[in-house]
C-alpha cells in the first residue's frame, strides 16, 4: 500500500499530539515555533551539506565518511518535512494541497505543461 500526503499528515499529527509519541498539541505553538523548530531541522541538513562539500573539495575536517554524512542528511531531510507539515497543519492547510497548487502556478508561469494532478478524494 502506497502512503498518501494525507495518510502521512493524520498520522504525523497523532504521534505529535499522542501521551505515546511527543505529547505536543499542535495549537500549544505559535506558527514562530513552528518555523523555528523547521528551520533547526534545516540549519542541521545544511550543515551535512557543508561537510559533504568538504569530501567533495578534498578539504579534511570531517569525522564522518561520506557514506556516513550522507545518511545523516537523508534523516535531516526528513525530519525537515516531517515538521512542514506540521507548520501547514498548524496553519489549517494541507502540505498536499499547497505544494500542489505552488508547482501548477508554477508551471503555468513558465509554459510548462508539467503539472500535479488533484488528488480523487477533494
Amino acid at each position: 500500500m502506497n502512503m498518501t500526503f494525507k495518510d502521512f499528515s493524520k498520522t504525523n499529527r497523532r504521534r505529535c499530539e499522542s501521551a505515546t509519541g511527543f505529547f505536543h498539541q499542535l495549537g500549544s505553538w505559535s506558527l514562530s515555533d513552528w518555523m523555528t523548530a523547521t528551520m533547526g531541522e534545516l540549519g542541521e541538513a545544511a550543515n551535512i551539506a557543508k561537510k559533504l562539500n568538504r569530501v567533495r573539495d578534498g578539504i579534511p575536517g570531517n569525522k564522518e565518511t561520506k557514506a556516513e554524512l550522507l545518511a545523516a542528511f537523508r534523516e535531516e531531510i526528513a525530519d525537515v518535512f516531517i515538521y512542514l507539515d506540521l507548520v501547514a497543519q498548524s496553519q489549517g492547510f494541507d502540505l498536499e494541497t499547497v505544494v500542489r497548487d505552488k508547482f501548477n502556478k508554477t508551471s503555468c508561469k513558465l509554459g510548462c505543461p508539467i503539472m500535479l494532478p488533484a488528488s480523487g478524494d477533494e
